[in-house]
C-alpha cells in the first residue's frame, strides 16, 4: 500500500509540474498534420498544460485570434513554424523590439513590449539549450498579445524531431521553474 501512495504521488507531482505554465502554442508556416502531432503527443506525454491556434494570413484574422488567446488562461505565447523533413537542425529563436509608447493605453503593437522582460528571459532560456542567439525583430504574430510571448521556427529531419523537442522541453522546463523558490 506504502509504494501505491508512493508511486500515485510521484505520478501527480509529475502530472502538475508545469501546471502553473499554461503555453499558448501558435501554428505558423506549413502545418504538416504529422509533425504537428509528433509535437502534440511529446509535450502531452512531459505533463504540458498546452492550448493551439493555427496562425492568421490577415490582421483581421490575426485580431480574432489575439482576442480569443488574451482572455484565456494561457501565460506564454509560442508562435512556432515547425519544418520536419529533409532539412538539417536550424532553430531560430526570435523576440519582439517592440518599445512601449508614452501613453496609458497601449497601441496594439505596443502591448508585446508590456512583457518585454520575461519575453526576454524566455527567449534565453530556450535558446540556451540550442546555442543560438536571440534574435530581436518586429514580429507581426505578436501584435496585441498580451503576455510573454516569443518565435520559434524549428527545423529538423524526422527522425531527429525528438532531439529538438528535449532541447525545447529543456528552456520551457527551465522558464517554468524558475522562482519557484521565490513565490
Amino acid at each position: 500500500m506504502k509504494y501505491f501512495l508512493l508511486i500515485v504521488i510521484c505520478v501527480l507531482s509529475f502530472s502538475y509540474s508545469y501546471a502553473d505554465e499554461h503555453f499558448v502554442i501558435y501554428r505558423m508556416g506549413e502545418k504538416d498534420q504529422a509533425a504537428w502531432n509528433m509535437f502534440r503527443k511529446y509535450f502531452s506525454a512531459k505533463g504540458y498544460n498546452m492550448s493551439y491556434y493555427d496562425g492568421a494570413d490577415s490582421i483581421d484574422k490575426h485580431i480574432e485570434n489575439v482576442n480569443k488567446i488574451n482572455t484565456s488562461n494561457g501565460t506564454v505565447f509560442l508562435a512556432i513554424d515547425l519544418v520536419l523533413g529533409e532539412t538539417t537542425n536550424n532553430v531560430l529563436v526570435a523576440a519582439t523590439n517592440a518599445r512601449r509608447g508614452k501613453g496609458n493605453i497601449p497601441d496594439i503593437d505596443e502591448v508585446p513590449a508590456i512583457h518585454i522582460n520575461n519575453s526576454m528571459e524566455l527567449a534565453t532560456m530556450i535558446a540556451a539549450p540550442f546555442n543560438k542567439k536571440i534574435k530581436r525583430m518586429p514580429l507581426f504574430m505578436l501584435l496585441g498579445i498580451d503576455m510573454p510571448a516569443i518565435f520559434l521556427r524549428l527545423e529538423s529531419p524526422k527522425d531527429k524531431a525528438g532531439e529538438v523537442f528535449d532541447r525545447l522541453h529543456e528552456g520551457l522546463q527551465k522558464y517554468a521553474k524558475r522562482g519557484k523558490n521565490e513565490r
